[in-house]
C-alpha cells in the first residue's frame, strides 16, 4: 500500500527536474566552447582554401597565357585589395577583355569568411644569375577574420 502512494503517475518530481537541468547545464558548458572552437577552425580552413583556389586560378591563367606566348598574371590592384571594381576590370584589353572574376567557375573571386577581399601583390625578383622569378602574395588583411595575417606566397 505504501509503495503505491510513492509511485504516482501524475508527473515528474522537482528532484528529477533539477537533475535533468543540471545535466543539461553541464553539457552546455562543455559543448558550447567546443562548438565555438570548431567554428573558428572551419573559418580559418575555409579562408586558406579560398586563398589556395585563387593561387591555382592565377597559376592556371599564367600557364594558359604562357602557352600562347604572352604569359601574364592578373595585374595587382592599386591598393592591393581585390575589390569588386578590380575583379570586373579587364586584365589586358590588348589581348582580350577577360576579367579576374572570369578565372573562377563561380564568376567571382573567393573572399574570406567575413566576405572581405584578400590582398593581392605581384612583383618580379631577379636572381643573382639574372633569372627572373615572379612572386605572388595573397594575404588576409581583415583584422576581424579568424585567419588574419595568414598568407600564401608562391613563385612562378
Amino acid at each position: 500500500m505504501l509503495f503505491k502512494k510513492l509511485k504516482s503517475n501524475s508527473g515528474v518530481t522537482m528532484i528529477e527536474l533539477v537533475i535533468v537541468l543540471a545535466i543539461m547545464g553541464i553539457l552546455a558548458v562543455t559543448v558550447v566552447p567546443m562548438f565555438s572552437q570548431l567554428q573558428h577552425k572551419s573559418q580559418v580552413s575555409r579562408n586558406l582554401s579560398n586563398m589556395k583556389i585563387i593561387q591555382e586560378a592565377f597559376l592556371n591563367h599564367y600557364y594558359t597565357t604562357y602557352a600562347i606566348g604572352a604569359p601574364q598574371v592578373p595585374p595587382p590592384p592599386v591598393d592591393s585589395l581585390m575589390t569588386d571594381v578590380w575583379c570586373n576590370t579587364p586584365m589586358d584589353s590588348s589581348i582580350n577583355f577577360k576579367t579576374p572574376n572570369e578565372l573562377f567557375g563561380t564568376g567571382e573571386i573567393p573572399k574570406n569568411s567575413n566576405h572581405v577581399p584578400f590582398v593581392y601583390r605581384s612583383w618580379i625578383d631577379t636572381e643573382i644569375d639574372g633569372r627572373q622569378k615572379r612572386k605572388i602574395l595573397i594575404k588576409d588583411s581583415d583584422a576581424d577574420s579568424p585567419s588574419y595575417g595568414e598568407f600564401l606566397l608562391f613563385t612562378i
